[in-house]
């Protein structure tokens, strides 16, 4: 077909073409269309329709079956009328690999007609303009309203093909919101199965819309044109997203989620920098549209009003004990079911800003496991009594946002560390908090493992939950980060979570001589042994390439626990931890304590002890707890604890930090506590047992 053509229109600041070169009306309105690398485009007329959904919130805690997707998630609300102006030409599928390859080599494996994945946003407009460029045609990725217009094809019910997906459109293994954990073994959902390969991908296996478009309903999932953000009420044209934010927006679910993620108004959103296994993107030939953009959303709670000083700390006595709590920093009202979960809230990390004021960080979710997961944060204003109420901190939407952790270097700068879908992700804020920089991505893939260090020579160190190395290291003040390959790769300290070479979710600290020493969870029975139940302890004179291993005199913590590892400013090494592990809370043995006339008693939870000699003995330890007479006290989740002279938490992952004061700002994952090294120096006036 020969192509008739007018002005040619600047580039945005996007990079892309704004109008590109306008096609001669004939070509225009050609109902399909076969371009030069044999890619098949449709006409979509303009026209208005309701994006997003309403009704009931999703709620994660229960089973959903592939018959039932009449709830939505937080993000698709409210729904409201969208006019979609002008005509456009969208690709009936997904970019294959086939017209891929034309344009440049991929890496991996697949027939040219499966759609390409482990392309970024980046990539795909790079194949846009290089596609523009080749036609003299203006190609692009639609925006979010075009995709979820051209989706619906003039429907109005959950998928363009009903209330339900047909057979084949789903390609998993299971049809469950919640993991196999929830539920006992005799009481497993009707639709909980096996895992299974996962099956072809080829483009066009399963009827298109009634609009001529394949694999809107799952397949790979697709990169849209717009900058994730918060829908707004009222009627609007031609949308185009907001002007800026963190993340992409990704429509139309993939292979290995749920059905209720492949829904016509669901959304997903991560770093347009990222690629993985289960995102494509298909184009959009036709001018760009000439709505507006939205701004990006207001901050969140944790973000308004924040005061920019530096504040000189008023330093008290530090050898006047000092202890106050528990009080909760998880504060979300019942029954949330996103952006805050009250269902599980998890992993927390603290920090102390310039400003004097306390930053906590955790993730909120229904499922650990889950694509809803994301970072949730509070703010204990310098001066206050108690935290706020919880606000969204890091949310790539349908993407697992795990394991987040907290640091502030002691200067300007914070530190949030968190893993995503195939990446691990590092900003930093030099405001307390208030504005964070674009993500920085790091390898290996893993868990950060816990708070960061800086050592005496200038390094930043944070451990890594993964075998393939130990930390990572940035010897630069956080610009860069390596880390070391693993040179002992048969020498490992074997945890429940797999091979690590520090220990699952190891604190670190350097000793006087240099050395590294982590001290880590031990919780696979079949390997306790090796350890006498004993904590593990590793330490490295390389830089994490090599490690030798020992424990410490305290008994090793299970899953739900995670301890504290630090070096305190007057010298010594803090270690919290718990009396038993959290399985065997029903029947623990618990550890002795001193009492202040010079006999011992059983105490049973978390305790803190000290070091005087980098790790070598451990002569003083307390239980964490204000004692008195014993009452009962929420811990993780739903989960109640007795708090008196004898017993504290039993559970939960710990995280601290030592603010200018001198005090110790210690959270489980719902409680603070705060108290100094002469508080746990002094001995509590328990009666001996």
């Amino acid at each position: 077909m020969k192509l008739r053509t007018v002005s040619f229109i600047t580039a945005t600041a996007c990079g892309l073409l704004r109008c590109g070169t306008m096609l001669s009306a004939d070509v225009a309105s050609e109902k399909e269309i076969t371009n030069s690398i044999g890619m098949k485009l449709v006409r979509i007329e303009p026209g208005t329709f309701v994006m997003g959904q309403d009704g009931p919130p999703a709620d994660y805690r229960m089973v959903k079956h592939p018959a039932k997707f009449d709830d939505a998630d937080w993000d698709e609300k409210p729904a409201h009328q969208v006019t979609i102006t002008a005509p456009f030409h969208m690709a009936t599928t997904e970019v294959t690999l086939g017209q891929y390859r034309q344009f440049k080599e991929i890496s991996g494996k697949g027939d040219d007609s499966d759609p390409v994945t482990q392309v970024s946003w980046n990539d795909a407009q790079s194949f846009c303009k290089w596609l523009s460029e080749k036609e003299g045609r203006n190609y692009r990725l639609p925006t979010e309203a075009e995709w979820e217009y051209a989706c619906r094809a003039g429907t109005k019910t959950i998928f363009h093909t009903g209330n339900t997906l047909p057979e084949g459109f789903q390609k998993w293994h299971r049809d469950t919101t919640v993991r196999k954990r929830f539920f006992p073994d005799d009481k497993l959902p009707p639709d909980y199965q096996a895992v299974s390969a996962t099956p072809s991908m080829k483009v066009a296996q399963t009827p298109p819309n009634p609009w001529g478009l394949y694999d809107m309903h799952g397949n790979v999932s697709e990169w849209c044109l717009d900058w994730y953000g918060p829908y707004e009420a009222g009627s609007t044209t031609d949308p185009l997203g907001r002007t800026d934010g963190d993340f992409r927006v990704i429509r139309g679910g993939s292979h290995s989620v749920f059905t209720r993620f492949l829904r016509s108004a669901n959304r997903a959103g991560w770093l347009p920098e990222t690629a993985n296994e289960k995102t494509g993107f298909r184009v959009v030939m036709g001018p760009q549209p000439v709505g507006k953009s939205l701004p990006p959303a207001a901050p969140a709670r944790y973000a308004q009003d924040v005061k920019q000083v530096l504040v000189k700390m008023v330093v008290p006595p530090a050898d006047v004990p000092f202890f106050d709590g528990p009080k909760p920093f998880v504060i979300i009202p019942p029954d949330s079911v996103g952006p805050l979960f009250s269902t599980h809230n998890h992993s927390p990390a603290i920090a102390e800003c310039p400003n004097g004021d306390l930053l906590a960080i955790w993730y909120s979710c229904a499922d650990e496991g889950g694509a809803e997961l994301n970072n949730l944060a509070s703010r204990l204003r310098l001066g206050a009594k108690e935290w706020e109420q919880a606000s969204s901190f890091w949310d790539g939407m349908d993407v697992n946002d795990h394991g987040p952790k907290l640091w502030w270097d002691g200067e300007r700068t914070l530190y949030h560390f968190v893993r995503g879908h195939r990446e691990n992700v590092i900003r930093t804020s030099t405001d307390n908090g208030v504005t964070w920089s674009r993500a920085q991505l790091t390898q290996p893939v893993c868990e950060w493992g816990n708070a960061p260090i800086r050592t005496k020579e200038g390094y930043i160190l944070i451990t890594a939950d993964t075998s393939s190395t130990s930390i990572n290291i940035s010897r630069d003040g956080g610009k860069t980060w390596t880390f070391p390959e693993i040179e002992d790769k048969k020498k490992q300290v074997r945890t429940g979570g797999g091979s690590r070479h520090v220990g699952i979710h190891a604190g670190i600290v350097q000793l006087a001589d240099g050395r590294l020493m982590t001290l880590g969870r031990q919780d696979d029975p079949k390997h306790q042994a090796n350890f006498d139940g004993k904590t593990p302890a590793s330490y490295s004179s390389d830089w994490g390439k090599t490690w030798t291993y020992g424990t410490i005199d305290f008994p090793a913590i299970s899953s739900v626990q995670r301890q504290v590892f630090m070096r305190l400013r007057e010298g010594p090494l803090l270690f919290c931890s718990f009396t038993d592990q959290s399985r065997d809370w029903k029947n623990p043995k618990g550890l002795k304590f001193k009492n202040s006339t010079g006999g011992e008693f059983t105490g049973y939870g978390m305790f803190a002890a000290l070091s005087y000699d980098d790790g070598k003995t451990w002569p003083v330890r307390r239980l964490i707890t204000p004692g008195g007479q014993k009452r009962s006290v929420n811990a993780i989740d739903r989960n109640m604890f007795d708090l008196s002279d004898t017993t504290t938490e039993y559970l939960g992952y710990l995280a601290a930090t030592q603010t200018r004061d001198g005090r110790i700002q210690l959270i489980t994952s719902r409680n603070h506590y705060v108290f100094n090294q002469a508080w746990i120096e002094a001995l509590p006036a328990v009666p001996a047992n």
